[in-house]
């Protein structure tokens, strides 16, 4: 089992050829640049001194994020791109958690900081037991002075990493009486811990194809927040005026679209439905509905349209739903996705959906199975 992983989630890029628990080599450059300029160069020398073609290579993982938005982007277009090519899987894996696993068997806390820009850090909390890495915290974006107090409440020997770690020296002296910092070797993300990571994915089924893995970036990019910002997306329940163009987009969107006279039963006949389109520019780009039947909500249909797909509109519209799922007392909502539907799926369980059950044959045009996927509100 071959593992070729990158990470350029900081200003150090790193990549790493592992086979099953050897370390066949690893090269890390800490220089400004080093993304766009160097990474290819990195990648090549490594398979020209390791013997390894890529084409061997069983598995591509690349950081997934927190971390630089650009750095990020040029990892995973590379590692996407050579997957690709190979038609093997990816593995996406949490910048945090890698950085974490440097420190393997360290004892106490270990926390993982990245710079987030106007005084925070993308962190989150971990400890080793029994050999395994455990999250005792779950990732965000916190102020650093936030963070300095959650780990002066836990009173807990704590060793920090990351970029953060350099940063916020001086608010960690000031702030925390007794602290480490992890040495220079295992200060910054390493492409081996990544690689490890992978192979631990890799046992569990947790992969990706290059087509399904997205980044996770916890916090908007300044471009992607102007982009909104002037974009002016707007969530409003639907109206009658609205089903045109959300005809327009179930017909751009499914083998089986649903008709007008349906989404006209919905709305006008239907008192257990809640739809709600998202506009941009007063134009209806997505849309989403559900059922509450009594204390369970059950997502019918979310979609967008195909000129504004990958800018997490589909996302809003599920949070969307789930908030007013909740405020319908709904204690749990579930749906069903196709099989098939990698993208969709992603994105259902980055909102805490999780795999119930299967309905074989469930869909009429091809006889695909859907997956059943549900979340507890409660």
């Amino acid at each position: 089992m071959k593992i070729l992983a990158v990470d350029t989630s900081t200003s150090a890029a790193t990549a790493a050829i592992m086979e099953n628990d050897r370390l066949i080599s690893e090269y890390i450059l800490n220089i400004k640049k080093a993304h766009s300029e160097k990474i290819m160069g990195i990648i090549d020398d490594l398979f020209g001194k390791s013997g390894v073609e890529p084409s061997e290579i069983d598995l591509y993982a690349c950081s997934a994020g927190p971390g630089s938005f650009t750095g990020l982007r040029i990892g995973a277009s590379i590692i996407k791109g050579m997957a690709q090519t190979f038609g093997k899987p990816v593995a996406g894996v949490p910048t945090l958690d890698a950085l974490a696993y440097n420190l393997y068997n360290c004892t106490g806390l270990i926390c993982p900081m990245l710079d987030a820009q106007r005084g925070a850090v993308y962190s989150s909390l971990y400890s080793w037991e029994k050999g395994s890495l455990i999250k005792q915290e779950n990732l965000s974006v916190i102020l650093i002075n936030d963070l300095i107090k959650i780990i002066k409440d836990k009173d807990m020997p704590t060793t920090f990493l990351g970029d953060g770690a350099l940063l916020f020296g001086d608010d960690l002296k000031k702030g925390l009486r007794e602290y480490y910092v992890a040495p220079a070797d295992s200060l910054l993300p390493r492409a081996s811990s990544c690689a490890r990571i992978a192979m631990k994915m890799y046992e569990k089924g947790s992969l990706d194809t290059y087509n399904s893995f997205r980044l996770t970036y916890i916090r908007k990019s300044q471009a992607e927040a102007e982009y909104e910002k002037k974009q002016n997306i707007e969530l409003m329940n639907m109206s009658f005026g609205d089903i045109d163009q959300v005809c327009e987009i179930e017909n751009l969107s499914f083998a089986i679209p649903w008709s007008r006279e349906s989404f006209e039963s919905e709305l006008s006949q239907n008192n257990l439905a809640r739809y709600i389109v998202a506009k941009v520019n007063g134009k209806v780009v997505a849309y989403g509905g559900m059922w509450i039947i009594l204390d369970e909500g059950h997502i019918t249909n979310i979609a967008v349209h195909p000129d504004y797909r990958g800018q997490k509109i589909g996302e809003k519209l599920v949070e969307a739903l789930l908030r007013e799922a909740k405020e319908s007392n709904a204690e749990r909502i579930t749906l069903e996705v196709r099989a098939s539907n990698d993208a969709a799926r992603k994105l259902y369980q980055k909102q805490g959906f999780t795999d119930g059950g299967i309905r074989k044959g469930y869909y009429g045009d091809n006889r695909e199975d859907a997956i059943i996927m549900w979340k507890k509100l409660t």
